[in-house]
């Protein structure tokens, strides 16, 4: 070997270990720039993954392989520690990455790795706070400097779970039962009120009304109270509102019922009848106390009945009537006044047949007829037709709430029937009917002459029975089946259609024989004849002529 290269050879060796000497240098103050920018906590996790790549761009492989066997002294987990805990631990490393490394190339080696660690520590801790924000921590992400620790911000609320509203404690108020029905007691239990202290109770049926006061409380030392009230009977079907307010504060609590408008329950102990005929009825689930109207197929006009609820809102037994209507299935329909809850039951109507009894069924004219009967409707009148259905009633009778009547004046006969008549009997709401036959007797009168016989110019009176009361009797001679004959003498008789010694005749003196005298009901028609026999007098006698006779009696009542 030349000896002249040599010292050219050591000079430009160290020329080039001093070039790499500067390289170095310029490298490290490049990593605590880069060591700087790297503390402050990244914006996003996603930028963290970068210093990995810087540490493959800036690991060389080592001359010596045993170099690189150490282990970054700073890369130890850190778990569940405080962004103060983790500043101040973390530090020193930090610093020592930014010292000026000493000169040596195994020294220039382990600082930079030593750096490296350091950074990857760093990155791998903001990341674990990022992840640890994102979850509801108190975030220590600040964009100044690492040296100067941050306050956390404030903390935020929870999130709660969808449709569960926070909890936020005041006065509460439970009602028991809280299905009700108007006029029934009904418990009120309250809470969160101030310690002894009077809480008035109001009743709603809407929130925005004013309230009608139901009751008062008063408080214990907790702020509890219990009570019972009354549910008003003005309530209408529905939901309402009980309110609390304590007096004297602010506290308010609200709760709300339903007032039942039901379906209230009906039992018939008969389903199956006819109009006027008693069934019981048990009612219960009205309101207490209320009215309830009954109705008969419609609910048109008015009820005709009406029961009285107890103070359960039922009816342990009334009776009702039933009332007309078709033959066939009817309907009950039952009200409550102030709750308007209704209950209907169906009932069979059975048709009517009404029976009738005559007190005579062959009487005479002038004579009163009167009826019973049965079978028709309650408190129905009943109209009694002659013969046929047209015209004015004969008679006009009322039944009781059985449907029926006993001896009830019907009519006296008139004088112009005669022989067998039919009644008709028809109600007239439930237009039941029936129909009787009777008959009219005629009159049988008698009579006779005050003498058997006589001689002419006698005078003559007679004697009647068997004529219609107060009638007046016309007296004939020479009566026959077509001849009226002459009207000789009249007479009323009394209330029993009898006569004494009635009326007045004087036998003319050429009369001879049996002289036949006619007697004649004027109204009744009645006809009767009395006979007399006449001797022939001793010598002719002279007996005025008598005028024709007028009856007196026909003009008078």
């Amino acid at each position: 070997m030349d000896s002249s290269n040599t010292p050219r050879t050591e000079q430009e060796k160290m020329k080039q270990q001093k070039k790499m000497s500067q390289s170095e240098e310029e490298e490290v103050v490049d990593l605590s720039a880069t060591e700087e920018q790297m503390v402050e906590p990244p914006p996003r996790r996603e930028e963290m993954v970068e210093p990995p790549v810087a540490r493959e761009q800036m690991s060389e492989p080592p001359t010596h392989r045993e170099e690189m066997v150490e282990p970054p002294v700073a890369r130890e987990p850190v778990v569940n520690r405080s962004p103060v805990e983790i500043k101040s631990r973390d530090r020193p490393m930090v610093q020592q990455a930014m010292r000026k490394p000493p000169k040596g190339p195994k020294s220039r080696w382990k600082l930079l790795w030593i750096g490296l660690a350091g950074i990857v520590g760093i990155s791998v801790l903001f990341g674990i706070f990022s992840q640890s924000s994102s979850n509801g921590s108190v975030s220590t992400t600040s964009n100044q400097s690492t040296s100067t620790p941050q306050p956390p911000p404030a903390p935020t609320t929870p999130p709660t779970r969808p449709g569960v509203p926070a909890s936020t404690a005041g006065a509460l108020i439970l009602l028991n039962p809280g299905v009700v029905r108007q006029g029934v007691s009904m418990g009120v239990t309250g809470s969160g009120f101030d310690p002894r202290v009077k809480v008035d109770l109001f009743v709603k049926q809407r929130k925005t009304d004013r309230g009608q006061p139901i009751g008062l409380s008063q408080t214990d030392k907790y702020g509890n109270f219990y009570g019972n009230v009354n549910v008003p009977t003005t309530l209408s079907s529905g939901p309402f509102f009980v309110e609390a307010r304590e007096r004297g504060g602010n506290k308010v609590a609200q709760a709300a019922g339903v007032v039942a408008g039901g379906a209230p329950q009906l039992k018939l102990s008969e389903q199956v009848g006819k109009p006027g005929d008693l069934i019981t009825v048990t009612i219960h689930g009205f309101s207490p106390y209320e009215k309830i109207n009954v109705y008969w197929n419609t609910m048109i006009g008015q009820p005709f009945t009406t029961l009285q609820a107890d103070g359960g809102g039922g009816i342990g037994q009334a009776t009702v009537q039933v009332p007309f209507g078709a033959k066939g299935v009817n309907t009950f329909l039952f009200v409550g006044s102030k709750s308007l809850s209704m209950v209907a039951a169906s009932f069979d109507l059975l048709s009517l047949y009404p029976t009738i009894k005559l007190s005579s069924y062959a009487l005479r004219a002038n004579h009163q007829l009167n009826f019973s009967g049965a079978g028709f409707g309650p408190g129905e009148r009943v109209l009694v037709y002659l013969n046929n259905t047209a015209g004015q009633p004969a008679a006009v009778i009322q039944t009781n709430q059985s449907g029926r009547f006993t001896n009830a004046n019907g009519f006296m006969i008139p004088f112009s029937l005669r022989g067998r008549q039919t009644l008709i009997f028809l109600g007239e709401e439930s237009r039941a009917s029936v129909a009787v036959s009777w008959s009219v007797l005629p009159y049988m009168p008698n009579a006779q002459a005050s003498t058997y016989g006589g001689l002419p110019g006698t005078t003559v009176s007679f004697y009647a029975s068997g004529f219609a009361s107060q009638e007046v009797v016309h007296v004939y001679v020479g009566h026959t089946q077509n001849n009226a004959g002459n009207m000789v003498s009249c007479f009323r008789t009394d209330n029993r259609g009898n006569a004494v010694a009635a009326g007045s005749y004087v036998v003319p003196g050429d009369a001879q024989g049996k002289l036949v005298f006619t007697l004649v009901g004027a109204k009744s028609s009645g006809t009767t004849t009395a006979t007399m026999s006449i001797s022939a007098p001793p010598s002719p006698v002279q007996v005025p002529a008598q005028p024709p006779f007028t009856c007196p009696l026909d003009n008078t009542p």
